[in-house]
């Protein structure tokens, strides 16, 4: 049963995740940053520098960081993403799925039974073993946000 709660749950999780994310192509995306915010700026070569985000122009994004304030040119940026600050949400939302999850497998697994005892066991658990288990995948996820990612080139034929 908390093979079946573990797999809803997962599948929840990755959709809502999905269908909250939108399009990360345009630079423009980088206006819903703050000045101050943690951020991660990932290079072509796949070089990660980690932040806080200080401002960006068309030409370059700017991140503070322990040596000092960075500019790194837009052409070299393959990605910016936000750093944590929503694992304690994720594991609420995670909690109430679980929750909810686990409280209807435990009501179709009590059709059938007669006695008392075994109905509130399984309805009185099923929720209980949900929520722990969507409230640890949920804290699992840290709540990272691709903001940007470099659009995708043609390759080059080499001839």
């Amino acid at each position: 049963m908390a093979r079946v709660i573990l797999g809803i749950l997962l599948a929840l999780l990755g959709s809502v995740g999905a269908w909250a994310q939108s399009p990360a192509d345009s630079w423009d995306n980088l206006k819903q940053l703050q000045v101050g915010q943690k951020i991660q700026v990932v290079d072509m070569n796949l070089k990660s520098l980690k932040g806080m985000f200080a401002g960006f122009s068309e030409q370059a994004i700017l991140i503070r960081t322990d040596e000092g304030e960075k500019a790194i040119e837009r052409a070299s940026v393959f990605r910016v993403s936000t750093r944590g600050g929503k694992r304690a949400r994720n594991a609420l939302l995670g909690l109430a799925i679980g929750a909810a999850t686990g409280m209807t497998v435990g009501a179709a697994a009590t059709k059938h039974d007669d006695e008392e005892i075994v109905r509130f066991l399984k309805l009185g658990l099923s929720p209980a073993i949900g929520a722990g288990v969507g409230a640890g995948v949920g804290a699992a996820f840290p709540g990272s946000r691709t903001i940007y990612r470099a659009p995708r080139r043609e390759p080059t034929s080499v001839r």
